[in-house]
Formats: C-alpha cells, sequence, structure tokens
C-alpha cells in the first residue's frame, strides 16, 4: 500500500508541473516577450516595411527644332516655339562643346518675324517695365553657353492667326526661318 501512496503522489505532482507548463507557456523564439505581449484588449502590430520607391526615370533628351552657330563657337537650339492664348514662348539651349562662355544679347535687339505680316514682334515687358525673358541683367539677357547647356527663354505677343511659321532674331546667331508656330 505504500507504494501505491508514493505511485499516486508522484502522479499527482507529475500532473501539478504539466498543468503548471501548459497554463504558462514559454514565449517561442521570434515571438512577442512579456514587454511586447498585447495589454489586455489591446493588440500591438509591427508595422509593415514600405515599399521602396520605383527609380526615377530621366527624361529623354528633347530633340532641337533647329540649330544655329552662336558666339565663340558656341551651339544654340531651338528647343520650342508655341503659342498660349496670346503670347508666343520661344525656349532656346545654348552650349559650348570647347569651354564655358557666357553671352549677353540686349532683350530690345531680340526679335520675331510674323512671317504671315512681315512684322517684328519685341520681347514683352510686365506691368513694372521689366522683360519677360529668362536671365534678365538691366536690358540684357545673360546666356550660359557651357558644356551643360544652358536655357534661355523670351514671350512675345502671339504672330497673327495667319502666321504659320516665324523667323527668330537673336543677335549674334545666325537666324532662325521658317519655325512652325504651335497653337
Amino acid at each position: 500500500m505504500d507504494r501505491m501512496i508514493r505511485n499516486a503522489a508522484l502522479a499527482g505532482f507529475a500532473s501539478l508541473v504539466l498543468a503548471g507548463c501548459n497554463s504558462n507557456p514559454q514565449p517561442a523564439p521570434g515571438s512577442d516577450t512579456a514587454e511586447n505581449a498585447p495589454a489586455a484588449g489591446v493588440t500591438r502590430q509591427t508595422p509593415a516595411p514600405e515599399a521602396a520607391e520605383p527609380p526615377v526615370t530621366p527624361m529623354p533628351a528633347q530633340t532641337a527644332i533647329q540649330s544655329q552657330p552662336g558666339p565663340d563657337g558656341s551651339q544654340v537650339d531651338l528647343m520650342k516655339v508655341a503659342v498660349t492664348g496670346d503670347i508666343l514662348t520661344v525656349t532656346m539651349r545654348c552650349s559650348s562643346s570647347e569651354k564655358i562662355n557666357s553671352e549677353s544679347f540686349r532683350a530690345s535687339n531680340i526679335s520675331v518675324i510674323d512671317d504671315a505680316t512681315s512684322q517684328r514682334i519685341g520681347i514683352l515687358k510686365d506691368n513694372e517695365g521689366n522683360w519677360l525673358a529668362s536671365n534678365i541683367a538691366g536690358d540684357s539677357i545673360m546666356a550660359s553657353c557651357e558644356i551643360k547647356p544652358g536655357v534661355i527663354w523670351a514671350k512675345f505677343a502671339a504672330p497673327s492667326a495667319e502666321a504659320k511659321t516665324v523667323s527668330i532674331n537673336f543677335p549674334g546667331v545666325a537666324p532662325f526661318d521658317g519655325i512652325p508656330v504651335t497653337r
């Protein structure tokens, strides 16, 4: 009988040990620890890593409408001639493969010729008398003609509705003749 009591006691002890193990499980590796365990009624979630943004794809190089030789071996590329409302915007790119140089063009000497009427159109000015063009210094447009191309733009009154083409004149640059106007 002594042996039966001892076996019963061992069985009871084993039941207590097993019950204790099941009621207080140890955290598995990689699971929440007691510090990170959710509080009653609160669920914590680890934020998902943000998706990486796709790489920026550079825009393809814009093709020049026409190119002309400029001062000191530079090249001036006509990039855009477009009418928006009553305004004609002319955009050019100036570059030099040999050296860095800066050119100054008197804004009053830059013009667009309406090929339908032969009318000369100068650069517009705002209400304060400022030229509507890029890189203005006083009465001149400063053009940086470098290995890295510089952009020049100017705004003019739109040519007549009959004008399908215009000619653009910059001092020291061969003329851009018969350029189609985008409307």
